[in-house]
């Protein structure tokens, strides 16, 4: 077989041992550490023939060197992607599936831990790393604006519910990147006088969220669907 399909073939079990790494991490369950050792082992014999090809001459052996550290760096740059692309899909997964009554906050933040961990391990930079962990973020800013208005619906008044209702149309508002920002919900909840104390604190913790990229109140946040 020519070394060619050899390499193709160590690419594939690479990118399946990587796969069988992510869904061990969203079912929780052990072989994780396995798996991703295996996807490095397969990464870096696709490129065996690369590392023994050694000349034995001054220049020669120099110049080969050279060639299989280049050809090391981009090995591990190869794995940092995959790494990378594969941590978004399983944060991905993690926050688009089973939005209702879906994955607990506590799941949530052990998988993210593990993720980010696993990166880290890698020696992925850490602007990469939070470059994976964006993918995150229009679903968060998203459950933000309900997590201000969520509590909100059962005080409207009679004479302003045609107001909700057209600020909250389903033309308007389609889905994920769609929903209103904090000034616009501010100014919103203040013309139906729904603009109270807590409501006010959400909102601070949203515009936060938008700023910051990091929870304002993590506890109040966890406990979002406790009450209300």
């Amino acid at each position: 077989m020519s070394d060619s399909a050899w390499r193709n073939i160590f690419y594939v079990l690479c990118v399946a041992f990587l796969g069988l790494f992510g869904y061990f991490v969203l079912n929780g369950k052990d072989g994780q550490v396995i798996t991703l050792i295996a996807s490095f082992v397969c990464l870096l014999a696709s490129r065996f023939n690369d590392v023994v090809k050694f000349k034995f001459s001054g220049s020669g052996l120099e110049g080969e060197m050279r060639e299989v550290l280049q050809e090391a760096r981009a090995t591990v740059s190869q794995l940092h992607l995959i790494a990378e692309e594969l941590s978004k899909n399983i944060l991905w997964s993690m926050q688009a599936h089973g939005r209702m009554g879906g994955t607990s906050p506590e799941s949530q933040h052990e998988m993210r831990n593990k993720v980010i961990a696993t990166l880290e391990a890698l020696g992925v930079a850490k602007e990469r790393i939070a470059h994976v962990v964006a993918v995150e973020y229009p679903y968060i800013d998203f459950d933000y604006a309900h997590y201000v208005t969520r509590p909100l619906n059962m005080k409207v008044q009679d004479e302003d519910r045609i107001k909700w209702s057209e600020f909250f149309s389903s033309k308007k508002r389609k889905g994920i990147g769609f929903e209103p920002k904090p000034e616009e919900l501010e100014k919103f909840l203040e013309s139906v006088n729904l603009l109270d104390a807590e409501t006010t604190e959400r909102l601070e913790d949203y515009k936060y969220f938008l700023k910051h990229r990091k929870h304002r109140r993590p506890n109040e946040w966890d406990k979002r669907f406790e009450r209300d």
